[in-house]
């Protein structure tokens, strides 16, 4: 857990000594500060390249890096660093920092201003869908090569990227508008195929998983945010399922990369404290497909669980048997399965929280229509931020509303499992207007990221052991900020009730997760079905405007 003690209360005398930390706990803290240090200077070179991506220029200004790398050729030499390792550690950090303003529909939306309607919303919509149990089934549809339409959904660039990815390996995966379908074919075989996976993680994992089935070796590439993709922490789970992950630049640990495997799987793996959860869900999700099927073992309370958990479901919807206990779970090797025509997919737990939430700033109510996953600890966590927020919550079997309930006080989040809310969280307590504590934040970037929000809006706050408590005050505001994940966007937009004209540099990063987000926000307060703008055709358009005279 991270050390967020201010450093006037570790002045304080104690009865004992402090012991002198280890050397895995002196690189940890630093490596904590230096994640910190590297958000920040992400930020920084996200605004200068901002400005130039307005201006139709490059994201790079080659002068500004020369200028910058004076002080990383200076400091090399006093520190005896490698002249020409410190070089690629410089490349790759401004890469990691183009990335952030590297979509190409902010280009004519610098800034986007937010000052909603302040009245009470009256909302009734569908979905939104779970993304990661989407991504479960999509994945799942293409293995099983089933006949099968998988709606509504929020296709994204996740999702369609998924569906190149495993269309390259022999799928037929298609979609269009919400609707998302899989048609039986001959199967998927990834050996000796070249298969690009896009940005996202998942879709990696899918495939490295699904890839282990068979031996043999096979390509997997991605886009900027995978090249730079650390995948040592996959090493201790691929050795023994007698895979090897070799990367073809030799500078780095990303992608482009080639899966070896050696056909010799063991028969169970064990997760570590920092085991990628949603690897460990591709891997549950593909078990029944190795030889001898597949145990995965973990610590008890491990925070990947929640993940597992969704992939078990799916599997127990098709008929794949997976037991799943406090420890392990177990995926024997089957090759029956039933695939259904229509799968149905629980709400996001995370992003339904984030809408229901409305009513805490805007009173009135929101009703979100599809099944609620009552049982996902991501589901639940939520429903506690809501309820000590100050929002009053109904769950039916058909769907779940939200409307204003009583006003708190000093209240303490405890976000655990769903950790993407902290955003929503601080949202919710800066709006009771009382002092509020968000606990058990585990994520170091996400808390560093959430103290330069309330830097910004000009809040006091303190830091505790995990987490931070905030003070209640008046939300000032300057100039637009790029908001570092989509859920600070939409706590920006819930706070501009509070503070109208708040504004963000990056609003299609709202639409990468959820595509009709914008629809819902600007057509607030009443909304009785959420549905795309209507494009019109140009012809049509034209046609309409003529005229008939009549001449005598």
């Amino acid at each position: 857990m991270p050390n967020y003690k201010n450093f006037e209360e570790s002045d304080r005398p104690r009865r004992d000594a402090p012991r002198k930390p280890s050397l895995l706990h002196e690189i940890r803290d630093l490596d904590e500060r230096l994640i910190s240090m590297i958000s920040r200077r992400n930020q920084l070179m996200g605004k200068a390249a901002s400005k130039r991506k307005e201006k139709g220029l490059p994201l790079a200004d080659p002068d500004q890096e020369r200028r910058i790398f004076e002080i990383w050729t200076t400091k090399s030499a006093d520190e005896k660093f490698n002249l020409k390792a410190a070089r690629r550690v410089f490349e790759q950090l401004n890469t990691l920092a183009y990335t952030c303003v590297s979509h190409p529909e902010n280009r004519n939306l610098p800034s986007y201003s937010l000052s909603p309607a302040r009245r009470p919303v009256k909302v009734t919509i569908d979905g939104p869908c779970s993304l990661f149990q989407s991504q479960l089934w999509m994945a799942l549809a293409a293995m099983c090569s089933a006949d099968a339409k998988m709606a509504p959904l929020s296709v994204n660039d996740q999702l369609t990227s998924l569906a190149k990815a495993f269309n390259q390996a022999g799928a037929h995966l298609s979609w269009e508008g919400d609707t998302i379908e899989s048609r039986a074919g001959e199967g998927v075989s990834f050996e000796d195929k070249l298969v690009f996976a896009g940005d996202d993680p998942m879709t990696m994992y899918l495939v490295l998983a699904f890839g282990l089935k068979d031996p043999g070796k096979f390509k997997i590439a991605g886009g900027p945010v995978l090249k730079q993709y650390d995948s040592r922490v996959l090493t201790p789970i691929l050795d023994p399922l007698g895979a090897r992950l070799n990367t073809l630049d030799l500078q780095s640990h990303g992608l482009p990369a080639r899966l070896e495997c050696g056909g010799n799987l063991a028969t169970s793996v064990t997760m570590l404290e920092d085991s990628p959860s949603k690897f460990a869900a591709a891997l549950t999700l593909a078990g029944w497909t190795y030889p001898k099927g597949l145990t995965i073992k973990f610590e008890e309370d491990w925070a990947g669980i929640s993940d597992i958990k969704d992939a078990v479901e799916v599997l127990s919807a098709c008929g794949i048997e997976a037991n799943l206990s406090e420890t392990e779970c177990v995926i024997p090797a089957t090759e029956t399965f039933s695939f259904p025509e229509e799968p149905k997919i629980a709400l996001d737990p995370e992003l339904s929280a984030a809408i229901l939430s409305l009513p805490a700033f805007a009173g009135g109510n929101v009703t979100i229509k599809g099944t609620w996953p009552t049982n996902s600890p991501k589901a639940i966590d939520a429903l506690k931020m809501l309820d000590l927020g100050g929002v009053d919550v109904k769950v039916t079997g058909t769907e779940i509303s939200s409307t204003k309930g009583a006003q708190p006080k000093s209240v303490t989040f405890d976000l655990d499992q769903a950790s993407d809310l902290f955003p929503i969280g601080m949202a919710l307590a800066i709006n009771s207007d009382t002092q509020c504590s968000l606990n058990n934040i585990k994520n170091v970037s996400l808390f560093e990221q959430g103290v330069e929000l309330l830097e910004r809006l000009g809040l006091e706050y303190t830091r505790t052991d995990d987490g931070i408590k905030i003070a209640p005050g008046k939300i000032q505001w300057d100039e637009a900020w790029n908001a570092p994940t989509p859920y600070f966007g939409i706590a920006l937009g819930l706070m501009a009730y509070i503070r109208p004209g708040l504004s963000i540099q990056n609003p299609g990063d709202l639409t990468d997760l959820w595509p009709r987000y914008w629809t819902l926000y600007n057509s607030l307060p009443e909304i009785d079905g959420l549905k795309d703008p209507q494009v019109k055709d140009v012809e049509d358009e034209s046609k309409s405007k003529r005229r008939r005279i009549k001449i005598d």
